[in-house]
């Protein structure tokens, strides 16, 4: 789209330049002060955009860590209630109900911890 454009002004400037020899360099000028304008236009508008991405983002990132904190209390009231001496000899010889409550918190709380650490 933006490359049409460009080439269409060119081919403007071109037609105007050996239709009007005589004004070549105010035509010239012109041209390079729209082209100035509309780079401007081009960065201000990136430049806003990855703003409001970076803001979006640091958003998102005291959210998680607002919910991360809520998480981290939860599980570790579900570990004082279960496991409160935290023996960690055998980790695979947790009861059923333990698992499921720590399997619930974990699903409720997925998408942050995905965005935090990464997929399981």
């Amino acid at each position: 789209m933006n490359r049409t454009r460009i080439l269409l002004a060119v081919l403007v400037m071109v037609v105007l330049l050996e239709l009007f020899p005589a004004k070549a360099d105010r035509i010239k000028a012109v041209f390079v002060g729209a082209g100035v304008i509309y780079c401007a236009i081009w960065a201000v508008r990136r430049y806003l955009a990855a703003a409001r991405r970076k803001q979006a983002l640091a958003a998102q990132q005291a959210a998680d860590d607002e919910e991360y904190r809520q998480y981290k209390l939860a599980l570790d009231a579900i570990r004082e209630r279960h496991d409160p001496r935290r023996d960690l000899d055998d980790p695979t010889s947790i009861t059923a109900e333990y698992r499921e409550e720590l399997n619930r918190l974990h699903d409720r709380h997925q998408a942050m911890l995905e965005r935090k650490f990464g997929p399981r």
